[in-house]
């Protein structure tokens, strides 16, 4: 397949994912609660309406508010421009619902413009709801830089394009000798600095968990940065952003984090481009004219408490108007120099605004790269000159709603591809992990990483009951514990609701192992208790509210770690199936969140069907780490 033929496909591909993604969002309409679903930033209920607009092309266009209920988040802080959404509104007796766009968002207003001409045939009577169906926006995002670096001509974009699509190979120069500014960095992390130096186009840093991955990132980038050259440090999500962002405010360089300042950590905000551009003297001009402006709109009539008149009321409008453009003019003005004169800019890929961000960095590094479709890694790819991919093959990859995408390619990201494709000479493995007790890193070790895995010294024989106040039990003296629930007569469920497995035998017996864990004085903030089941989750949640314990998905907890692990693997059938347990890279997520302490819930009678299921009771039968969920039968 050659170039040209390869984006089309991607482009062809992010269709179907985006008509797919919007289908799943309206079937979570009918199964989720409203409380739910606007704690995630998908539905804004109990809008007013303030007005109607004509727009272009005969279409309709409504403006929603909501006043402020002192929430940390506007309501609308999930929710861009261009996104599809459905409005619901109230008309006569039955509610009435209609697909719309996003038109223009503000903290508590919105425009939505009806995707059919024409509107409601009845008036609005009373408070109306907006439920995202997808955000368009990034999808844009992606098209774009598919169609960019499909067209490029003579120029960096072109070389990269070429060698991620295997046509010419990436060049070297020298190993250069370098001064480190970390000088805690083992010898498989220096090799990845100085590979990353001497690529000329790309390279590939392979982070097992607890590797160190990001502290790498951070030493190449300020190598880079010492040369003079400008940084861009992206990642498909907020918190990997936010620890890239964590450990370069502590290095002196100036950075940037784009995006909405709630999508960063509190602590971190300071380094948004929003504090920033609130700290600049000039900023002070921005909040005066929008001062003046609030004070236009509630201007009363000169005739006292009457309403405005038409002349009175169009030239006020016009100055409103007016004042706006002009402040937003100047913050953006501030905005573009800041963005400009910093060393690193960092977002997320899909957050990377053409708007303050051209394509002029020397370098873009992605982290996290094998978590994004590669239409989204194209966003960054196409604003510099040499790419650092970091990420691990054998973890999680992105979600992707379509099959019939899934299977024509979307599910295979560009790390893959170029994991494959690269010189051994472009590419590091970083080997010592400073997570993990050696027992508990071992399984994965052999099961995945071809047993090239080392715990350093600080981490190597940590155990549960070396923590503070914690005793010795027989759970939190071991690292691994795996307890068969194998004849307890605890068969899994389907849940119908949520479509998900459940297995109430053993979410109970997972709860009582919790309550020995945290009687032994182990704290709730230092355990999580983890499922591949979004149905046990919840019934996990429902029989332990322990405030400070993290209940969730194994997808969900990718990139974190706890002390201690209780691991509840749901599946229990005469058949053996075991689903999408079979993903191995859920079963390497799952057990490497640990440090001390891993506890695994399972039915060897079914898992161990599966070869490396298999291999994990042995691994815990040679640890002497195999126990019977009948010791727990009559606590």
């Amino acid at each position: 397949m050659d170039g040209k033929e390869h984006f089309e496909r991607l482009r062809t591909l992010i269709d179907l994912e985006r008509e797919a993604e919007k289908t799943e969002n309206l079937r979570e309409l009918r199964k989720f609660p409203v409380a739910q679903r606007e704690a995630l930033g998908k539905t804004v209920s109990g809008l007013t309406l303030e007005g109607v607009e004509g727009g272009m092309g005969g279409m309709t266009m409504y403006v929603f508010s909501r006043p402020p209920k002192g929430e940390d988040l506007s309501p609308f802080h999930a929710m861009n421009a261009g996104d599809n959404v459905l409005l619901t509104f109230p008309a006569g007796v039955e509610p009435r619902a209609a697909e719309g766009t996003l038109y223009k968002v503000e903290e508590y207003r919105v425009t939505v413009a009806l995707n059919a001409p024409g509107g409601p045939e009845e008036e609005f009577r009373g408070a109306s709801q907006i439920d995202l169906l997808g955000s368009d926006a990034t999808y844009q995002r992606m098209r774009k830089a598919l169609i960019t670096a499909a067209e490029s001509k003579r120029s960096r974009l072109s070389v990269l394009r070429e060698i991620f699509l295997g046509e010419t190979q990436p060049q070297r120069s020298r190993m250069p000798k370098v001064v480190f500014y970390n000088g805690t960095l083992n010898e498989y992390q220096q090799d990845a600095v100085k590979r990353a130096m001497a690529a000329d186009d790309v390279a590939l840093v392979h982070g097992p968990p607890g590797t160190g991955k990001t502290t790498v990132l951070v030493e190449i980038i300020r190598q880079h940065v010492s040369r003079g050259e400008r940084v861009l440090a992206t990642a498909p999500s907020n918190i990997a952003v936010d620890n890239i962002l964590e450990k370069l405010l502590e290095t002196g360089l100036r950075v940037v984090r784009l995006g909405h300042p709630a999508r960063t950590l509190e602590s971190l905000r300071h380094g948004n481009l929003a504090a920033q551009t609130e700290e600049e003297p000039l900023y002070r001009q921005v909040k005066e004219l929008d001062a003046l402006r609030e004070r236009l709109i509630h201007r009363k009539s000169r005739m006292g408490r009457a309403q405005l008149g038409y002349d009175e009321r169009q030239a006020r409008e016009r100055e409103v108007g007016r004042l706006w453009r002009e402040a937003r003019d100047l913050e953006f003005e501030i905005q573009r120099r800041i963005v400009a004169s910093a060393n690193v800019v960092l977002g997320t890929h899909a957050g990377i605004s053409k708007r303050f961000v051209k394509g002029d960095f020397d370098l873009v590094v992605l982290d996290e790269a094998s978590q994004a479709a590669e239409p989204l890694s194209w966003v960054p790819l196409i604003m510099a000159k040499k790419a650092v991919f970091a990420g691990d093959a054998h973890q999680l990859p992105p979600t992707i709603y379509s099959k019939e995408a899934a299977e024509g390619g979307l599910a295979v990201t560009l790390f893959d591809r170029l994991k494959d494709l690269l010189p051994s000479s472009v590419q590091t493995l970083l080997r010592v992990q400073y997570r993990m007790h050696e027992d508990i890193m071992r399984f994965p070790s052999e099961s995945f990483y071809d047993g090239q895995l080392i715990a350093d010294e600080s981490v190597a024989q940590h155990v549960a009951d070396e923590l503070p106040g914690v005793a010795s039990t027989p759970l939190t003296g071991k690292p691994v514990t795996y307890v068969d629930t194998a004849g307890a007569g605890f068969d899994e469920q389907w849940n119908e609701l949520l479509e998900s497995r459940e297995n109430r035998g053993e979410a109970e017996l997972a709860v009582k192992i919790l309550r020995e864990l945290l009687a032994s004085g182990l704290k709730p903030k230092d355990v999580a208790v983890l499922t591949p089941y979004v149905a046990q989750a919840k019934l996990l949640k429902s029989l332990a509210r322990e405030a400070g314990l993290e209940i969730g998905s194994v997808d969900g907890f990718q990139g974190r770690e706890k002390e201690a692990v209780i691991l509840s693997l749901v599946r229990s059938n005469e058949a053996g199936q075991i689903g999408f347990l079979g993903d191995m890279r859920r079963l390497n997520v799952a057990v490497t969140r640990a440090r001390r302490c891993l506890i695994v819930i399972g039915d060897s009678a079914t898992i161990a069907r599966n070869s490396v299921y298999e291999k994990f009771v042995a691994h815990a039968d040679s640890l002497d780490a195999h126990r019977s969920a009948y010791e727990w039968s009559h606590g």
